[in-house]
């Protein structure tokens, strides 16, 4: 994701996408050594949901150099408890005409779907680009 995104939390994740990345679309695990407060015990479940806002950015549908896209909400469903140390994300981006989007991720573990997340953007292109 380095190639795309820079920053200090990009370099701390390890990203192995399950297929070549396409615009808007991405099914990725994602990791990290890191604790979500440093020197601090969570729960496996903290640990997990830590990764998954980094949904919106596996899965870019326009460079980030040309046009922004933060999320503004994320909720998340599971439909049962996480296991392992591997958040799994297969993701879509959806833009639509009046500057809203949508990122949708399935959530995955070493078992399989766990569930659902859901990010409404604000896309807006970047100024002179």
């Amino acid at each position: 994701m380095s190639d795309v995104w820079p920053g200090g939390y990009i370099a701390s994740v390890d990203v192995r996408p399950v297929a070549p990345p396409r615009p808007g679309r991405t099914a990725a695990w994602i990791s990290t050594p890191l604790d979500l407060v440093a020197g601090v015990p969570v729960s496996p479940l903290a640990s997990y949901l830590a990764l998954v806002d980094t949904a919106n950015g596996i899965a870019v549908l326009q460079p980030p150099t040309a046009w922004m896209f933060p999320n503004v909400d994320l909720t998340v469903h599971l439909h049962r408890q996480p296991r392992g140390d591997w958040t799994g994300l297969d993701t879509t981006v959806a833009f639509g005409p009046s500057g809203q989007g949508l990122t949708s991720t399935v959530l995955r573990d070493v078992d399989g779907p766990v569930g659902h997340a859901q990010q409404i953007l604000t896309v807006r292109p970047l100024s002179g680009a």
